[in-house]
């Protein structure tokens, strides 16, 4: 069994799943980073490793059950352990009014953004409830605390997400795991950026639209979810957080 604690990033391969792996890489532990891509989750275990943590890559598919199972059940043999997840899965699909969404987007949504998170947190709590505790957090978005123009799906799985986790928080509230959301608003990704690129002006509204006249950066995100796996009260449970600069306040 592994001695110290070990954490898993789901949707590790970019964005703010790999700056969280990197930040949970810098302190104790363990860190597993899983993706359905091999190629980015190889150059993140070399990069937390340079840095002097420890680190290992695991390909999964979220969407499919099986893949879930067997990535945890793996964890289980080798480790013995899961202290704290990131379950950071989830896709916007397309844009368009509800009567023109086609109802194979409409699964599709729900499927990476909502299901999977289930069916990774079926198969977390199991292992952390055998040692008595442990933490999880989800990734929600500001489309799921207000609706969302032309992407009611995507509002809908985040909604969902949002249930999911409050749910599961009472569930296990008696057996040590805590369990909580972030919501971010709009973080500067490298998806981000390359949207910003090709729209500078409507980005330029929404920033001027925001509180704090800027955007969120990966590393915001990261220590959030680092001090939530690791420092947080135990008493911090069923909670959605937003990380919007304001924009919901």
């Amino acid at each position: 069994m592994t001695e110290t604690p070990v954490f898993l990033v789901a949707g590790a391969s970019s964005g703010m799943g790999r700056e969280t792996a990197l930040k949970l890489g810098r302190g104790e532990g363990h860190v597993i980073v899983a993706a359905r891509r091999a190629e980015p989750l190889e150059a993140l275990v070399e990069d937390i490793r340079a840095g002097g943590g420890s680190a290992e890559a695991a390909v999964f598919d979220g969407t499919d059950p099986a893949s879930v199972a067997a990535l945890v059940e793996q964890i289980a043999a080798d480790h013995g352990r899961l202290d704290g997840a990131f379950n950071n899965l989830g896709d916007t699909l397309g844009d368009a009014p509800l009567h023109e969404t086609p109802a194979e987007r409409w699964d599709a949504t729900l499927a990476v953004n909502l299901t999977a998170v289930f069916h990774l947190m079926a198969r977390e709590i199991p292992l952390m409830l055998e040692r008595g505790g442990g933490r999880i957090v989800n990734t929600a978005s500001t489309g799921g605390l207000r609706g969302t123009k032309a992407m009611a799906d995507y509002a809908a799985a985040k909604w969902g997400l949002i249930g999911l986790t409050k749910s599961a928080a009472l569930d296990y509230a008696d057996a040590g795991i805590v369990i909580n959301a972030i919501a971010p608003g709009i973080i500067a990704t490298e998806k981000f950026r390359a949207f910003e690129a090709n729209m500078p002006d409507l980005f330029e509204s929404l920033r001027q639209a925001t509180p704090v006249q800027r955007f969120g950066e990966m590393s915001e995100i990261a220590d959030l979810v680092d001090w939530l796996l690791r420092e947080a009260p135990a008493f911090l449970t069923g909670a959605v957080i937003p990380v919007d600069g304001g924009r919901t306040a």
